[in-house]
């Protein structure tokens, strides 16, 4: 996922060594139009910037966790500008995650000056720039206030009961009351140094790696978490009840791994960095 803002005309490409990128950075949801509305989000911006004179590259949306594109990858799209701003659109702030985040643009900055020659690194060194977070940002509680006003004054606004009308709302589904059939929780994590380490984009092959096999589609739940903490092992990849601990995982040993762990009752020793060794048979 690559999404970005118009394309550039010849002639503001042809600028592009003096120009500035934006990266809306996010947290990820878990439900897809979460990355529609931050990419239309940096499309308006795009415009407004456009129409305020503002020589501008781009505006990529990126994420911190559970999608993508991540901060690295936003960072290499944007890499043709001079000066690049990351725009944090996120509540709460966290201020360790922030510093973090700043720790892996540094590192991003030198793997990209390692690229260049050394004698030219300083006169092609751009400027990274990380904007305040949005709860701190002075014209925020204005721009609340201005909703409150518009949701209070337009003529046509409904209250909850009208928009939910007739709906069965005092029932849920009762499917929802299920629990599906499974032997085994894969949790696989999302959170920020995992998904930086490319993990939200091998999520869509573990899935597919299941799907397509009956034995794993049978046995295993897939869960998407939040940071599991032992960031310098990931990508990772927790198999209950066993309990083991796999890391770092790719889109060559995941299956594998998988595979040698759930239909075969064996621990791949070499990616476990925690639980036990063995593994008791599970019933069919």
């Amino acid at each position: 996922m690559t999404a970005t803002t118009p394309p550039l005309s010849t002639s503001a490409a042809a600028d592009c060594v003096a120009s500035l990128a934006i990266i809306l950075l996010s947290r990820g949801a878990g439900y897809a139009s979460g990355d529609s509305e931050l990419r239309e989000l940096a499309q308006h911006l795009h415009a407004t910037l456009a129409t305020q004179g503002q020589p501008i590259l781009c505006v990529q949306p990126a994420f911190v966790d559970r999608f993508q594109p991540a901060l690295p990858e936003a960072l290499d799209l944007c890499a043709a500008a001079q000066t690049i701003v990351i725009l944090p659109v996120m509540v709460p702030d966290e201020p360790s995650l922030r510093r973090w985040l700043h720790k892996l643009i540094m590192r991003w900055r030198a793997g990209r000056t390692s690229l260049i020659d050394r004698a030219d690194s300083d006169q092609h060194r751009q400027r990274l720039i990380f904007a305040a977070p949005l709860v701190q940002t002075p014209q925020l509680a204005d721009v609340l206030a201005a909703t409150v006003h518009d949701a209070l004054a337009q003529p046509h606004t409904q209250d909850v009961p009208a928009v939910v009308r007739d709906d069965d709302w005092e029932h849920d589904p009762k499917g929802w009351s299920i629990v599906p059939e499974h032997q085994h929780h894969v949790l696989w994590c999302t959170g920020p140094r995992c998904a930086a380490k490319g993990a939200v984009q091998l999520w869509p092959h573990l899935a597919r790696t299941v799907r397509e096999n009956p034995g794993l589609k049978k046995k295993v739940m897939l869960l998407q978490t939040s940071c599991q903490y032992p960031c310098n092992h990931g990508p990772l990849m927790i198999v209950y009840p066993g309990g083991q601990w796999y890391g770092p995982m790719d889109s060559n040993n995941m299956a594998p791994v998988l595979t040698q762990h759930v239909l075969h009752d064996q621990v791949s020793e070499d990616l476990c960095i925690q639980g036990p060794l063995t593994l008791v048979r599970q019933s069919s």
